[in-house]
């Protein structure tokens, strides 16, 4: 394998490359319309469980670098209206399904759902304890900002049931937070997670950043001192993608600022060094977890998944959303509601599930998913069984096979009988690996995906 300095590889990081939570990526979804997605709901499959996604897409103040569906308010009559939709659109969701599932896990995500008040969230759990089956081991999570975190909300979080939470940190430099615009002093992060801990919320993932403006190795390597004296039991270091022609806020961020491509490449390298040193294992491309996490356990028992959420421990891909912009994932397909927090208000209001757009899975795209999958899970794929599996020959993909040749000769991968093994300890070089599988890359420009690194 050639240095990670090597030009080649070099090369490779500098390109554009989806990040696969979904397959094909959001880029494709088109036009879905309701009545298409009311058919799947009604025909989920009833023998299986299935998770929940709820997106509150509130914050107090926009961070530069955010890439999430989100806005801004400082008044909460907003909020609180949208969750009469949201509580709505639970009800409606349970009636076009025609019966009660069973429900595994619950993810709260966001934008801030730290911004609910606990008489909300409250009326939230109501209105999925009446439409669903809550499983009594089923996972319940939420992301958290720290500067937002009572003892009166996280008193509620545990009698809602809530056991994970996951904490957007970003960075403890007071001066790389000053340049993404989310200011919160080590202490009131420290204060956050000694008061979940309290209330035993101890099952606690920390989200850094990674290739942030003002980033130096110095400031990093305090940063990750810091986060491991909190001992949180997972940890997920993402890279920043910077895409100001999505994201038109991030205009904001000084790009003279940023790290460039070999920099943020060493800065990986330093997080995976200084993590698994000290007791975390290196999951996927960007997570690191505790021996005894479920995360880690599902790790090697070959069960963890790739999804909307990143990297999961879900027994299964059944995922229904909820809230605008929310993702859902059901045999037929994709759907995705609509993402401005108003028009959804206003079409589930007038009785109308919100879906807008999404994929309708076709030809071969849950076997190549299965292999994308595989590789961004576990750096490794059997192409010829995962197509067997899935009713094609086993040489349906030796031309996506042999686009590997360029990876091949620079030491990433290696292909013996149709199995694909990924090498680097740069994790997020498998982004272009899996693409090479990606039946859609080709209609795609620049400026479609965020580089990757």
């Amino acid at each position: 394998m050639r240095s990670w300095q090597d030009q080649d590889v070099m090369a490779f990081l500098g390109r554009e490359a989806p990040r696969y939570t979904s397959y094909p990526s959001a880029h494709h979804f088109g036009p879905l319309d309701a009545a298409t997605y009311a058919a799947w709901l009604s025909h989920a499959p009833r023998d299986q469980s299935l998770a929940l996604y709820l997106h509150i897409p509130f914050c107090q103040q926009l961070c530069h670098f955010c890439g999430c569906n989100t806005r801004a308010t400082r008044r909460y009559e907003p909020v609180a209206d949208y969750v009469d939709a949201l509580c709505r659109e639970i009800q409606m969701t349970r009636m076009t399904l025609g019966f009660t599932p069973r429900v595994h896990a619950i993810h709260f995500g966001g934008g801030s759902p730290s911004m609910l008040e606990p008489a909300d969230m409250g009326r939230v759990f109501d209105a999925i304890d009446a439409a669903f089956d809550i499983l009594p081991d089923a996972e319940i999570s939420i992301e958290l900002d720290p500067r937002h975190v009572t003892e009166r909300k996280v008193a509620a979080y545990k009698a809602f049931g809530v056991n994970r939470v996951s904490l957007g940190v970003q960075d403890t430099d007071p001066g790389v937070q000053v340049a993404i615009g989310r200011v919160q002093p080590l202490e009131q992060i420290e204060a956050a997670i000694r008061l979940l801990r309290e209330h035993d919320l101890g099952a606690i993932g920390v989200d850094l950043v990674y290739g942030l403006p003002l980033q130096t190795p110095d400031s990093l390597a305090r940063t990750l001192t810091d986060i491991i004296a909190l001992a949180p039991s997972r940890i997920a270091a993402f890279s920043y993608a910077h895409v100001p022609w999505v994201k038109k806020h991030q205009n904001l961020i000084d790009t003279d600022a940023l790290p460039d491509t070999p920099a943020k490449a060493a800065m990986f390298l330093q997080i995976s060094e200084a993590l698994t040193a000290h007791g975390y294992e290196a999951i996927g491309i960007d997570h690191f977890a505790r021996p005894e996490d479920e995360l880690t356990r599902c790790f090697h028992a070959g069960t963890m998944r790739r999804n909307f959420m990143g990297y999961s421990t879900l027994p299964n891909d059944l995922l229904i959303g909820l809230g605008a912009s929310s993702l859902g994932e059901l045999p037929g397909g994709i759907a995705q509601n609509i993402p401005q927090s108003t028009s959804y208000a206003n079409r589930i209001r007038a009785g109308e599930l919100a879906t807008v757009r999404g994929w309708r899975y076709r030809d071969d795209d849950k076997a190549r998913k299965a292999v994308i999958s595989a590789l961004m899970c576990y750096f490794k794929a059997d192409i010829g069984d995962i197509l067997v599996r899935y009713g094609f020959e086993p040489d349906h993909l030796d031309v996506e096979i042999a686009a590997l040749k360029p990876f091949i000769e620079a030491g990433l991968v290696s292909v013996d009988k149709r199995v694909v093994v990924f090498y680097s300890p740069l994790k997020m070089l498998v982004r272009p690996v899996a693409a090479c599988f990606d039946a859609y890359m080709c209609e795609d420009g620049e400026n479609r995906y965020s580089r990757v690194a």
